[in-house]
């Protein structure tokens, strides 16, 4: 904690440790919401304020940053976190993609033997009905 003009701040360091993320994902969420303002968009969380390279939350933003740590959905930074990464990143694009392709396979598969399980009990009633009818007749 700093305290600079007499109001306390919160390193990234003190933050991370307060919202239970590592200072590193601080670091990125600001770097992410730079670019956001950058491109005219809201940010994720507010704008700390910048001393000497240091970033620095008043205990207000730290309270909407942990709203945002306990809010934020899995995935939400990935198309930022890839770029970033280069090639490294491309190649984790590429594995996802494939990843997406055979869950999307897994499923369809699940659900035709959904299908045919159903169907194979639709089947069995209608037998059961046929062998009633002989057993009625008599």
């Amino acid at each position: 904690m700093r305290i600079i003009d007499g109001q306390n701040f919160l390193t990234t360091g003190d933050l991370g440790a307060y919202v239970k993320r590592s200072p590193a994902t601080i670091a990125q969420w600001c770097k992410y919401s730079d670019r956001l303002a950058e491109n005219g968009k809201e940010r994720l969380i507010p704008e700390p304020l910048v001393i000497n390279g240091q970033r620095l939350f008043t205990s207000e933003q730290a309270l909407v940053v942990k709203e945002f740590a306990e809010s934020k959905k899995y995935g939400k930074m990935a198309k930022f976190n890839r770029k970033r990464l280069g090639k490294r990143g491309e190649d984790i694009e590429i594995r996802m993609k494939a990843r997406d392709k055979e869950q999307e396979q897994m499923q369809e598969e699940k659900k035709e033997k959904e299908l045919e399980v159903a169907l194979a009990k639709v089947n069995r009633a209608v037998d059961f009905k046929d062998r009633f009818k002989r057993l009625k007749k008599k």
